[in-house]
């Protein structure tokens, strides 16, 4: 064993070391992930540098537990283990309340994209620095992407009165994603803080904004120009109001206020929207030398380019949008996102080939799905099963954590293709390697009802229900199935009212309830709710079913009528034609 003297003089080097590291740090920051700013910092909007400016880190008088704490962060960084870095910082922050060590617990959390490392040290920053914006926007920013408003509410606010009218367009960009409630609670605030700032131009177009996503673009759009009016170069406003004049029918008026905005001030969004909206009003040539400008003045935005891309691809300008795509390849490489529109240009085109090389080379969330669901679509005889297996069995061996979704597409593809007992021995196998999978067992359960195995539909369904006691689309399945195929009528109706508790809107629930009525006898109440559901989704079973009711209920010229209409926008529909020849025979 060392003698205690040489052991404690060993400890105190190590912490002077430590505090020379740490007194520069602000100055010097050390990298966890060197390149390019962080993702996850310019998503809260906060760059590194930002972080450098409010102050350095002083050079305080620690204790030496912290200072310890803080050169085992160091030596990790420097070891390649920023996540023991994090911790420490955050944990010293949190013990300290100092100011330097919080801000360097906000840039290594932003480096690591550690969303909740990040609001934990901002929240620290702001109890830190009260009147500092910077903390209070990158905080609020992530509440109000998180959807917790109740945590966003008064930092909003105090971001907004310090001056950081940035958390704005936080705001804004989450309004469409918001429920009715959480919408109302951001417009309360926004409202209240009118009535002490009734000329906030940046207020005024926050609340056009929380209206516009109530789809009420007009009253949206007056609130913009009010906003306009009050602040003429305020150009997220000067944006809004084009898109929605464009939504309102004033498609000419929108693309005249850009092309006058244009010619006073060139601004990369606004002439990226008013590509967008010759492209909505078929002024193809137009919008192409609008895109080919932009590339002319933005060569390194790959960003923009690959916008531009998809844009012209939706309008179907295949042939410039495939040029932007193979160019973004050549600069960046392939990546999933490109395969996958590349993929989606071939198949417009009917290059079959093509098209499955591209989705194949697809590797990641969220196209990975998508392409391989074109991939079933492309093969689309049922002479290509061999081809359809080969491809799903390889991506199951090269995407080993989707394979669950793999087994589900493989398998409706073999059920739209009448292959259905190879799609149970398929299922029986996914499920064997995935037994809580729900999208497996799920399927499983509908190609039981197919083939009459109502034993295997309960089990599978009920399975299901354990895992997710609140899945409506499970309970209207097995309730449906049940008042279908069986006398369980009551059972099925109790499963069918707590889907409908939990999706009160849902025409297909609205459907099931009025088949459950009529099975229980329950004539008028089966009508009003079959009423409902084809006023909310006039689909060919729910027709079936609503001219059965009126059929029952002496109602058969209103039947017929139901029936007639539904055939002439579905000939062939089998629900439609089965409910008629019931009737015929007095079924």
């Amino acid at each position: 064993m060392l003698p205690i003297n040489y052991r404690t003089g060993t400890l105190l080097s190590l912490l002077a070391i430590a505090a020379i590291s740490i007194s520069g740090c602000a100055n010097r920051p050390q990298s966890v992930e060197p390149a390019a700013e962080p993702v996850n910092n310019i998503r809260n909007g906060i760059h590194s540098s930002e972080i450098q400016e409010q102050s350095s880190l002083p050079k305080s008088s620690f204790r030496p537990s912290t200072l310890y704490a803080l050169m085992v962060a160091e030596m990790a960084a420097h070891r390649g283990l920023p996540r023991v870095t994090l911790h420490n910082y955050l944990q010293e922050a949190e013990k300290t309340g100092d100011l330097g060590i919080i801000q360097r617990a906000v840039q290594l959390s932003g480096q690591l994209r550690d969303s909740d490392a990040m609001l934990k040290a901002t929240m620290l920053w702001a109890e830190a620095e009260p009147d500092n914006p910077t903390p209070f926007r990158i905080a609020t920013k992530e509440l109000i992407n998180r959807g917790e408003v109740d945590q966003a509410l008064p930092l909003l606010e105090k971001a907004i009165q310090l001056g950081s009218l940035e958390v704005i367009d936080a705001l804004t960009s989450r309004a469409q994603k918001m429920d009715s409630e959480e919408r109302q609670h951001y417009l309360t605030l926004i409202n209240r803080m009118l009535e002490t700032e009734p000329e906030n131009a940046h207020l005024i177009y926050s609340k056009a904004a929380l209206i516009a996503s109530q789809d009420n673009p007009e009253q949206a759009l007056t609130l913009t120009q009010q906003a306009l009016n009050l602040s003429p170069d305020f150009e997220r406003a000067i944006l809004f109001e084009a898109d929605l004049q464009s939504r309102t029918g004033h498609l000419d008026t929108a693309l005249g206020h850009l092309r006058e905005e244009l010619r006073d001030h060139d601004s990369k969004q606004m002439r990226t929207l008013y590509a967008r909206l010759l492209l909505e009003k078929k002024q193809y040539p137009l919008a192409e030398q609008q895109a080919e400008l932009l590339m002319q003045k933005f060569p390194t935005d790959h960003s923009l380019q690959f916008y531009l891309g998809v844009l012209l691809l939706e309008h179907n300008r295949l042939e410039l949008s495939q040029r932007y795509f193979s160019k973004l390849a050549e600069k960046s490489g392939h990546n999933s996102a490109l395969s996958y529109y590349q993929g989606r240009i071939a198949q417009l085109e009917q290059q079959t080939e093509q098209a499955l090389i591209h989705y194949r080379q697809v590797a990641n969330a969220p196209y990975l799905l998508a392409a391989y669901t074109e991939i079933s679509k492309l093969l689309e005889t049922a002479a290509e099963q061999p081809r359809v297996a080969q491809i799903f069995a390889q991506a199951r061996q090269q995407h080993t954590e989707s394979s669950a979704i793999f087994y589900a597409l493989e398998a409706a593809w073999l059920v739209d293709h009448s292959f259905d007992q190879a799609a149970m021995i398929l299922l029986d196998k996914g499920l064997a390697e995935h037994p809580e999978n729900t999208r497996l067992r799920y399927s499983r359960a509908m190609l039981g009802e197919k083939l009459d195995n109502m034993e295997l539909l309960e089990s599978d369904l009920r399975f299901l229900l354990k895992l997710e006691p609140e899945n409506a689309t499970a309970l209207n399945a097995l309730g449906y199935s049940l008042t279908d195929n069986t006398d369980r009528h009551a059972e099925a109706l109790t499963l069918i009212k707590k889907a409908l508790a939990l999706k009160p809107d849902d025409p297909a629930i609205l459907d099931s309830m009025g088949w459950a009525y009529y099975h229980l006898g329950e004539l008028e109440l089966s009508l009003q709710y079959l009423q409902q559901a084809f006023n909310n989704f006039p689909d060919p079973e729910i027709a079936a079913h609503l001219g059965t009711i009126h059929w029952a209920l002496g109602n058969k010229a209103e039947a017929l009528k139901t029936w007639q209409e539904a055939l002439e926008q579905n000939p062939d529909n089998r629900y439609i034609i089965d409910a008629m020849e019931a009737v015929e025979k007095g079924i």
